[in-house]
Parts: structure tokens; sequence; C-alpha cells
């Protein structure tokens, strides 16, 4: 018996890290694009945990700093293999999009542009395999609200109020319109403002408690929003206290649990944060031999991981004012190289970009191609370990709390919440392969026709019960065969 406890272990172990570097291989999109390719595949597939578990590893992972998808990944480790599997997750995760940025830095030099145009062509094929997951968690989200209190429209309308919210930018590029975006709020502010919602509702949208939150939130993303419609700091000041006196308030009210934190909670937070450290230590050690000056880059790489939030767009600005207005790296290497292959590959842009940045500083730094890959790993290293420690704190607190009634409504309006931000994620996948259609000349709609031919293969696929990797590789030869030809009848 104990012999068969121990080989379901290792084959868990076994399929926790094939599931997680698949999901790093093919993560075009980042960030909350990931989510339901992690429900499928963790989930669906693989039935590695509950979709319950996963949407409470998402609450976590969206109000921290750091890399979501890799927090994530953590947390269903930790779940299937205790601390062993925490790092082997995230490390699955992370690692595919650290390595082929780190490769195709050293390659670029030698090849020039025509690797990445290739891996261009190909990301069309993996985009419209996203954007069609994307667009099956949407409709399996309202599905799933038949049972909940508010129903199909509750979660219908929280979806159209999210993305009303988030994707205004993404619905102007789209349509070609110049004009400012009304709020453009960020997903840690959506967040933010739905914890405040709930927390002061208590879940019940019919009591008076919703009109005060309304008021107040509506003013929260007038002065916050891309437009600043609202430009006072007296009634930002006003109303961003208000709003942290009702949560305090809200929550002595709905608080009636008087559970408190046992010692082996607190050691468990301590060990887990020692943990991480001590990870990123074993691997920073070849960069510290090399060049005592990595420390530096390692302190730095720490900072802009805790300073992360916002998503992937948000860290590069962030990455802009702690390495290259800093001078450790040139804005041509960061904009011209780093940033131009983090984007065309999958994973997440916080560990992509830091490992770019760390191979070029490693490069220049020790003279050698070996001491930036060196580097590269602290700069991979250390944008895991930030993202998981934090993500790890924050994940224990809540499963301590997630009992609470405000909590329980966050677990029913998740879904709703993620998917309002992946109807964004999808249209600004569609803009990215459509800038691409214009660099390249294709003529218009070349793009959308291709797209629309990738998404019928892989429903027909789907049908058929195809393995998801066979999935793949057909969007792949598909979209590499199509955008060679499209370029050869140009020229």
């Amino acid at each position: 018996m104990e012999q068969e406890i121990k080989r379901q272990k290792r084959n868990t172990f076994f399929t926790l890290i094939t599931t997680m570097l698949k999901v790093g291989c093919i993560g075009f999109g980042g960030g909350s694009a990931l989510i339901p390719v992690l429900q499928k595949e963790a989930v669906q597939e693989k039935k590695l945990i509950t979709d319950e578990e996963l949407e409470s590893g998402v609450v976590a992972a969206s109000i921290t700093p750091g890399a979501l998808p890799v927090e994530i990944a953590a947390g269903i480790g930790k779940k299937t293999n205790g601390i062993p599997g925490m790092f082997a997750g995230s490390a699955a995760m992370a690692v595919p999009g650290a390595f082929f940025t780190t490769l195709l830095l050293i390659f670029t030099s030698l090849v020039g542009e025509k690797l990445t145009t290739q891996i261009n062509y190909a990301s069309i094929g993996i985009t419209a395999y996203i954007i069609l997951v994307l667009l099956q968690y949407i409709l399996t989200t309202l599905k799933k609200a038949k049972n909940n209190r508010g129903g199909m429209i509750q979660a219908a309308v929280v979806m159209l109020i999210v993305w009303l919210l988030n994707g205004e930018q993404k619905v102007f590029r789209l349509f070609g319109i110049k004009e400012t975006p009304i709020f453009g709020a960020s997903t840690l502010e959506i967040f933010i403002i739905a914890f405040f919602v709930i927390v002061v509702t208590g879940g019940n949208f019919k009591s008076g408690w919703f009109v005060i939150s309304a008021i107040l939130s509506l003013i929260f993303f007038l002065i916050q929003g891309e437009s600043h419609i609202i430009q006072s700091p007296v009634i930002y000041g006003i109303t961003v206290s208000a709003m942290v006196v009702l949560v305090l308030v809200r929550l002595c009210m709905n608080n009636r649990t008087k559970e408190k934190f046992a010692s082996g909670q607190i050691r468990e937070i301590v060990k887990e944060v020692l943990m991480w450290l001590l990870f990123l230590l074993v691997l920073s050690i070849p960069a510290l031999l090399l060049s005592p000056r990595s420390i530096f880059f390692i302190g730095e790489g720490l900072l802009s991981a805790l300073m992360s939030f916002g998503g992937g767009d948000a860290y590069l600005s962030v990455a802009q004012g702690l390495f290259v207005d800093t001078n450790m790296i040139t804005s041509e290497q960061f904009y011209g190289n780093i940033v131009t292959i983090a984007n065309i590959l999958p994973g997440s842009i916080l560990c992509k970009v830091l490992s770019g940045i760390g191979y070029v500083w490693g490069v220049t730094h020790t003279g050698t191609v070996f001491g930036g890959i060196c580097v590269a790993i602290t700069g991979f290293a250390s944008a895991t370990a930030a993202s998981c420690a934090v993500f790890g704190v924050v994940k224990i607190l809540y499963d301590k709390w997630k009992k609470m009634e405000m909590f329980q409504a966050m677990s029913e309006l998740i879904r709703p919440i993620v998917s309002g931000l992946l109807i964004s994620v999808g249209i600004s996948l569609y803009n990215t392969n459509c800038d691409l259609e214009d660099k390249a000349g294709w003529g218009w709609g070349s793009v959308a026709f291709l797209m629309l031919v990738i998404a019928g293969v892989i429903f027909f696929l789907q049908k058929k019960k195809v393995h998801t990797i066979w999935q793949i590789l057909a969007t792949l030869a598909i979209s590499l065969v199509a955008c060679n030809l499209f370029t050869l009848g140009i020229s």
C-alpha cells in the first residue's frame, strides 16, 4: 500500500512538471490569458486540482505583485506535492519563457531577424488557439453561473463592466480610434475595487451598501482613469479614506469567525519565504562567483518583481526605471532586443524580461556568453522567488479566511471577473497579429481569415477528441505555411 502511494505521488509529480512545461511553452498572452489554459490542462484533463482550488490560487495571485501564471503554478504544485511540487511547478512554468528569451538573445546576433520572423508567424497560430480557449472558458463561466445566487445575468453584467473598465484601449486600437480611454483600469485596480465592493456588500448587491460602494468605485475610476476626469487631490483623499473606513467597518461587522493564526501557520510562512531565498541564493552562486557585482543586479531584480503590479506591460515601465534609467543597460538593448524578443515568446513578461536583462548585463560585465547565461539564470530565479514568496504568504492568509461570507461571494464572482479581463486579452492578442499583418504588408483581413481557418481546424480536432499536442502542432504548421505563402505572394 505504501509503495502504491509513493508511485502515485511520483506519477503526479511527473504530470505536474510536464503540464506546467506545456502551459509555459504555449502560454502566449501571459497573465490572465493562461488561467483558462491552466483550467483546461490542470483541472479538466490532468485533474491535478479542482476548479475551486484553482480559483483560490487565482484570487491570491491577482492581488500580489509578480508573475501571475508562475504563482498559480506554485500553488498547484504545493497542493499536489507539497514544497517540492511548489518549486517544480513554478520553475516548470517559468523556465520555457526565460530559456527561449536567453537563447534568442544569443542567436539573434548570429542569424539576424529571420528566426524572430518565423516565431512571429508561428505565434499567429498559437494565439488563435489561445483565443478559442478563452472563448470556451467564458462560455463555461456563464453556464456555471446558473447555480450561483445572481445567475447568468449577474455574471454577464460583471463581465461587461470589467471589460468596459479594462478594455477600452484595446477596442480603440482595434478600430483605429485615437481618443484617450475614460477608464483604462489595470487588472490590479479591477481586483482592488472588486474586493472593496464585495467586502462592503457582503455579496448582497440589492442592499444600500451596494449603492454606496458603487458610487465610491465610480469616483475612484474617474480619478484613476486614463482621462483623469476628476483631478482634485482633495476628492481623491476623501474617496480613498471613505473606502478604507467602509472596509474596516464592514470587516468588523461581517467577521464572525474567531479563528486566530496557529503557530504552525506562522512557521509555514517563515519556512516558505526562507526556502525561496535559498532557491535564489543557490541559483545565483555561479553569477556571484563570476562577478560579485551581480549582487546589485539581484537586488534590483527582486525590487522590480515586488513592484510589478498591473501585469506585463506595467512591468516594462518598472524595468525601465530600475535598469535603463540607471544605465545598467541601454534603451536600445532594452527595447530593441529584450522587449522585442520577449513579446514574441510565450510565458510571463516578468520572467522573460528579467532573464533577458540578466543576460545582456552579464555579457557586458563578464565579457562572455557563459557569464551572461549565469546572470540570466539569476534573473529567472529573482523573478520566480520574489513572486512565489509573496504569493505563498497571501495564499495562506486567503485560505485562513476564505470561509468568511465576503470570500465566498468572491469565489462566485472570480470567474466572471477573470472572463471580463479575458475579453480584453483576446482583443489584444488579435491586435498584435494585426500589427504583424500591417508590418508584413499582407493586406487587410489576411490574419483574420487565417485565424478563423485555424480556429475551425482546432474545433474540428477537439470534436474528434484529438490530443491537445496534435492540435497545437496543427496550428503551428498551418500558421507557418500560410504566413510564408502570404510573404511570397507580395514579393
